[in-house]
């Protein structure tokens, strides 16, 4: 059987860095298996467009396999988002896991990640957030005291949590960290062709040309989305999040993310904001980064709670194939039946999933029709083939 080497992907969109990923993962195995986040992103954010048309992308520019992270690892903290997605990758039998990092220096990772695991790590970071520091500000903080170095970037961050839900899987799964090229994680600025997503979607949104910084099938979609005004943004889901803040009151502090206290706030904010803006300068705090409040709204308008959390970061409950080429077609009937269902249609789900995660799948097709809301698209019922 083929080796399999696995990424970690939002494609927000995909781009010319993502290409120059997908040829350094490659080197490393025969099959290259993509964990591709779905109609909603790790930024706590609706995908630009929607995981079908990503999906494609993805498959005509290096990937053979492109398998979905639901919302309920997609849309949360690093440590969750990568727990969720390692675990896909593992139960796939991938043996290498390749992802960026602004070092390219896989050993540092491995020993920064040892590190969280120490306990006067852990009795910092518990320190700083009791102070009122955001989660970010509070781990660079305990970094920075224990280990006296600099702060890791967003990119490393989830290449350490990559190696710890490694570990948590007790996968022999090897990490591999390539050095990210050019273009920053959140530079907004073009390199030789290199651009971050961050900037590109800047670009779209103030009308700026993109074609040096996508592939041709990416700059087509992006065009023709443009043209038809197809960009789903989280304020455009507004009218639907504040009638779910106003409805649901008393159990706001039971949604994930949301500490006690905080409910209430983004009560009284809901019920006099009309305007999108207006209402989420209210809920900003220092103890929340901009990405977390984000993260619960997404949780808020997709019913997301903490005990679901606790669960599906112990188990993985399903895997759902968006899409695979003619070599990742014959790589998925070759392997091993596994512990959890790979699914490749939703034909007779009842039959091929238990109770608890039927309902979890059940619950991100409804995530993906209210995107549809806002940024329609057809919905298929077998996976995306590209010969």
């Amino acid at each position: 059987m083929k080796q399999a080497v696995g990424i970690v992907v939002e494609y927000n969109p995909f781009h010319n860095g993502h290409k120059y990923h997908c040829l350094k993962a490659r080197e490393h195995g025969d099959i290259v298996i993509a964990v591709m986040s779905g109609d909603y992103v790790q930024r706590g954010e609706p995908a630009l467009i929607d995981r079908w048309t990503r999906a494609e992308l993805a498959l005509k520019n290096g990937v053979d396999i492109v398998v979905e992270l639901p919302t309920f690892y997609s849309t949360q903290s690093a440590e969750i988002f990568a727990r969720g997605s390692v675990g896909i990758l593992n139960l796939m039998n991938v043996k290498k896991i390749v992802f960026g990092s602004e070092t390219g220096d896989t050993l540092n990772l491995i020993k920064r990640a040892k590190l969280e695991e120490r306990e006067d790590f852990k009795e910092e970071l518990k320190r700083q957030l009791k102070e009122g520091y955001s989660y970010p500000t509070a781990y660079s903080n305990s970094l920075k005291k224990i280990d006296e170095k600099e702060e890791l970037n967003s990119n490393d961050i989830l290449g350490v949590e990559y190696i710890k839900a490694l570990d948590y899987w007790k996968s022999n799964m090897e990490p591999i960290a390539i050095k990210r090229e050019k273009s920053g994680y959140y530079s907004e600025g073009i390199e030789d062709g290199i651009s971050s997503a961050t900037g590109i979607r800047k670009k779209l949104y103030d009308g700026e040309e993109i074609k040096e910084v996508v592939p041709v099938t990416t700059y087509e979609v992006l065009k023709n989305a443009l043209e038809k005004n197809k960009f789903a943004k989280l304020k455009d889901f507004y009218p639907f999040l504040r009638y779910k803040i106003l409805l649901e009151k008393e159990r706001l502090e039971d949604i994930q993310d949301i500490e006690i206290g905080y409910g209430n706030r983004i009560y009284e904010a809901a019920f006099i904001c009309e305007n999108f803006d207006t209402f989420f300068e209210k809920i900003k705090s220092k103890r929340y980064s901009l990405g977390r409040i984000q993260r619960v709204l997404i949780h808020i308008l997709l019913g997301i709670k903490k005990d679901q959390t606790e669960k599906v970061k112990n188990k993985i409950p399903y895997i759902r194939v968006l899409g695979f080429t003619k070599d990742g077609q014959s790589y998925l009937k070759n392997l091993k039946e596994q512990e959890v269902q790979i699914l490749t249609s939703l034909k007779n789900i009842q039959k091929k999933l238990d109770e608890d995660s039927l309902k979890l799948l059940e619950q991100n097709e409804v995530a993906s029709k209210i995107y549809t809301m806002v940024n329609h698209y057809e919905e298929r019922k077998i996976p995306i083939i590209i010969k």
